[in-house]
């Protein structure tokens, strides 16, 4: 079973934040709990969010603003309410529901970035209830929670789901389901629960029904975090069935990727292209709402705007290129947006979320239109979910190579596109970028997602273009991108957790370093 989506997993998901990891999925998995335990009019009124010490939630939750996005998922506020960053210390004054973080061990502690929420609520009735939910996140927004109670569930966001106690008829499903709606699952739980996936939810009609039955001890449900996944086969776990379809498409590798991702989304071919030129045009836009952003509004701790004086540079005659120097601004564009917490894509993550937005600026300027655009992006997608198939977009698995190591392979493959190459050497550039790029570790200043982050962004721009380029004028990578991928994953597991998203090493382990966060924090590094 596979549910890597290239909308949802790999150009997505959209959020706030710095850290994909450490943002789009605690907001998503804090929804996604709160719709279960207030289904039947309860209300939340205690959340308790618990890392492990030894976790890297730990040490960056508050710079990263997990906090922020816990709270708000479990406020169920929309990402784009322009209340959101009031959620956090609203609740943590105890408006609303009571709200707090905890440090201490995990009776699981399988993943760096496991987390425990404790739910407390208040039923219609007067009457209260604690739910425990346990899970992770996984990278690239994507996430799981394992147990609700301390019985096994398996979450994932990528359907809307129903649990059903008690004696449910046989029809169950379909009676739920409606006209307008597909059951993609079933299932019967250790505790005799019944795990009902949707496209989408049922009707309140229909829910209400099932409530009422006699036998029926209690019904649950939530909506999809994401776009609903409605097929779980496997369809990028390598280089050559993705090439495969592509040739079956012409050649294309762009159509190849319209084409398994309507297949996983259960859409049109139409339907599927508008979703892609969509988070293209987004990408596009945040990158301008950077460039738009007045230095009063910064609120990073360490760096200043420098994205539209980088765009606006007059370079000595030679040095670069216009569509170079335009990437490179749009990529710090969208990282400035990012790390002041506006909305962005992950692409594949927050940490990485300016190298594919820059890039597509840089082509969108200079005469590549937006159905080329389009098709670019779709490449980049479709390279991005046969890394994500065999490896993870988690940092704090594998460090900075599987965020801008990864977004340049991608954003390699979409210059090669846009220029006309074929699929086979779009995978060669993405193979160029990874085999530069292997053992790359994540150390943010301070847990910001900063210094070296931004910089890291413009390496991965200028490392797209120059593989490309490379590729397309006759250079042979040879080693392939699928070994390459794998090697990042094992590199990744050897590399000391210090190098890993805990800020404990590397850059952030610098003299220089130190000294910024002692002076931004008044706290000895």
């Amino acid at each position: 079973m596979q549910e890597i989506s290239l909308l949802n997993s790999v150009i997505g998901p959209v959020m706030r934040g710095p850290s994909s990891s450490h943002c789009a999925a605690p907001y998503m998995m804090a929804r996604l709990v709160r719709e279960l335990s207030t289904t039947n009019g309860e209300v939340l009124t205690r959340a308790i969010v618990r890392f492990d010490s030894r976790g890297s939630f730990a040490p960056v939750y508050q710079a990263q603003s997990s906090d922020e996005n816990f709270a708000a998922g479990l406020a169920g506020v929309g990402l784009t309410d322009t209340g959101f960053r009031q959620v956090l210390p609203r609740v943590l004054r105890g408006e609303g529901f009571e709200f707090a973080v905890e440090i201490t061990e995990l009776a699981n502690n399988n993943h760096p970035n496991r987390v425990d929420l404790h739910l407390t609520v208040q039923a219609p009735d007067g009457s209260t209830r604690t739910d425990l939910y346990q899970g992770a996140s996984i990278g690239g927004g994507m996430f799981y929670i394992d147990r609700m109670n301390d019985v096994p569930v398996f979450l994932t966001g990528k359907t809307a789901v129903v649990f059903v106690w008690g004696n449910a008829p046989d029809d169950v499903a379909t009676m739920l389901c409606g006209k307008d709606n597909v059951v993609l699952g079933q299932e019967t739980g250790p505790d005799g629960r019944i795990d009902i996936s949707l496209q989408a939810l049922p009707s309140q009609a229909a829910f209400k029904t099932l409530r009422q039955m006699p036998g029926i001890h209690d019904v649950r449900m939530a909506d999809a975090s994401q776009y609903p996944v409605c097929s779980t086969d496997d369809l990028f776990s390598t280089t050559d069935a993705v090439i495969n379809v592509a040739e079956a498409q012409g050649g294309s590798l762009a159509q190849a990727g319209l084409v398994l991702e309507a297949q996983r989304l259960g859409r049109s071919l139409d339907d599927t292209r508008a979703l892609f030129r969509q988070r293209g045009e987004l990408m596009l836009q945040v990158v301008a709402e950077g460039f738009d952003a007045k230095p009063e509004d910064n609120v990073m701790r360490f760096l200043t705007l420098r994205a539209r004086k980088v765009r606006d540079a007059n370079l000595p005659a030679g040095l670069g290129g216009a569509v170079l120097q335009d990437a490179i601004a749009g990529a710090l564009s969208a990282m400035e947006r990012d790390s002041n917490r506006g909305l962005v894509c992950a692409a594949p993550t927050a940490g990485s979320a300016g190298v594919v937005p820059g890039t597509l600026y840089g082509l969108i300027r200079h005469g590549i239109d937006p159905d080329g655009m389009t098709d670019a992006l779709q490449v980049m997608a479709l390279v991005g979910a046969v890394f994500a198939a065999r490896g993870t977009f988690a940092a704090e698995c594998g460090g900075c190579s599987v965020e801008t190591g990864a977004s340049a392979a991608m954003a390699a493959a979409g210059v090669v596109q846009a220029y006309g190459g074929t699929a086979q050497q779009c995978f060669d550039a993405a193979a160029m970028c990874l085999m530069n790029t292997l053992g790359l570790v994540c150390d943010p200043v301070g847990g910001d997602v900063e210094i070296p982050c931004h910089a890291r962004n413009v390496a991965g721009v200028s490392h797209a273009f120059s593989s490309a380029m490379a590729v397309m004028a006759g250079f042979d990578a040879v080693l392939g991108f699928d070994e390459l991928v794998d090697q990042t994953v094992k590199i990744g597991a050897m590399m000391h957790p210090d190098l890993r998203c805990t800020a404990r090493g590397g850059c952030a382990a610098t003299k220089t370093a130190l000294k910024l966060v002692e002076q931004t924090s008044g706290i000895a590094g």
